[in-house]
């Protein structure tokens, strides 16, 4: 822990820290603006607020890798618009890996909430795909032989078809690094309600079989027009060669294809897959109780994160998905403070309308550093 520094941005007293730095590597909590407002103002007052705290870290904005941008209301999509228009006066050309998704609730009920990886010092040497210079954003972005691919969609009739064009861009974004499926450590989708699958669609299947890498499957409100799924990944060079799959023994894993945990031999990263309160059996430990869930699932994230050699006061940051609405943020970011007291750790708490199962709550995904 002598190696981690923490930083709070104006204003910011209590509660996580808004930056962690362990190393050269760089999390935010999901920071949200403390001048509520409305989408447009919060914006801007937020990636003012977050390029301060950079700065006071020693953090350039080119050291930033992947930014993602959380907003609720508005179905017509001027918000995102709105929220990448920012984004490229905020950020020079070439930028960060770049998400931007609709949820029914943010904490404090702010419009808006941004969170952001970098490394730091990684400026001068950060390679760039595909860039946007009207955002200022990439589809991705490789440093000291990390790889952040932006959250992607695709056209398609259907969710097979999505997914399909959406992996082929990540194997073209692979490639470009000299990477392969096989270095793929984690995932994360996002998708609309009625496109959650019971069964994965064969195309899902083919692409995470290649990696068995971690995941969270996200229901949110919204990913894009017209699109049913989003899909964000983390790769490291070479990571087929010798990495850690630890699964829990559940069934599902094995049914989609993923582990509950990654690390890669001799790696400081232990990346660590969306978690809930279901164990073996699919048995689902206190049903519909936000606080409980919380409990259970932390349980299990620290048994994760230990099993891949590291101490559960590396971790460094979660990202808590709630349903229930704004008591139900409050109540699962209150005991999040309690459970991780006296641990610096960013944290993320974003409301979703519903999970894989009814009486599952929470859900909750990690990233333990030395």
């Amino acid at each position: 822990m002598s190696n981690r520094m923490v930083y709070r941005g104006e204003g910011s007293t209590d509660g996580p820290p808004d930056l962690v730095v362990v190393g050269n590597r760089v999390f935010s909590s999901g920071l949200v603006s403390d001048r509520p407002g409305g989408l447009e103002s919060e914006t801007h007052r937020i990636f003012q607020l977050t390029l301060s705290t950079l700065r006071n870290a020693g953090v350039a904005p080119g050291d930033v890798v992947r930014t993602r941008a959380w907003f609720v209301e508005d179905a017509s999509g001027a918000y995102e618009d709105a929220i990448r228009d920012t984004h490229g006066v905020v950020f020079d050309s070439p930028g960060p890996a770049f998400s931007a998704i609709r949820v029914p609730d943010l904490p404090s009920g702010a419009a808006i909430a941004i969170e952001l990886e970098a490394v730091k010092g990684g400026a001068g040497h950060i390679k760039h795909f595909e860039p946007d210079d009207f955002s200022a954003t990439s589809t991705a972005v490789f440093c000291d032989g990390e790889l952040w691919i932006s959250g992607l969609t695709a056209t398609g009739s259907d969710i097979g078809d999505q997914i399909g064009g959406i992996t082929a861009d990540v194997s073209r974004a692979l490639a470009e690094f000299g990477m392969s499926e096989a270095d793929v450590v984690a995932t994360r989708h996002f998708m609309l309600p009625e496109a959650q699958f019971p069964e994965p669609p064969a195309q899902w299947s083919a692409f995470m079989e290649q990696a068995i890498p971690t995941s969270a499957g996200i229901a949110v409100d919204s990913v894009g027009h017209d699109r049913l799924f989003m899909l964000e990944c983390e790769a490291v060079q070479d990571a087929a060669k010798g990495r850690n799959n630890l699964r829990s023994g559940r069934s599902y894993e094995i049914d989609h294809n993923y582990c509950r945990s990654v690390r890669v031999e001799g790696g400081s990263v232990v990346y660590v897959a969306g978690f809930t309160s279901a164990v073996v059996g699919e048995i689902v430990r206190s049903e519909f109780d936000v606080a409980g869930q919380v409990r259970d699932t932390l349980e299990t994230i620290r048994w994760s994160i230990e099993e891949q050699g590291m101490q559960w006061a590396n971790l460094a940051r979660m990202r808590a998905y709630i349903v229930g609405g704004p008591e139900k943020l409050d109540e699962a970011g209150k005991e999040l403070d309690a459970q991780l007291e006296g641990m610096e750790v960013v944290v993320a708490i974003i409301g979703v309308p519903t999970l894989a199962r009814p009486e599952v709550v929470v859900e909750i995904e990690a990233t333990a550093a030395v």
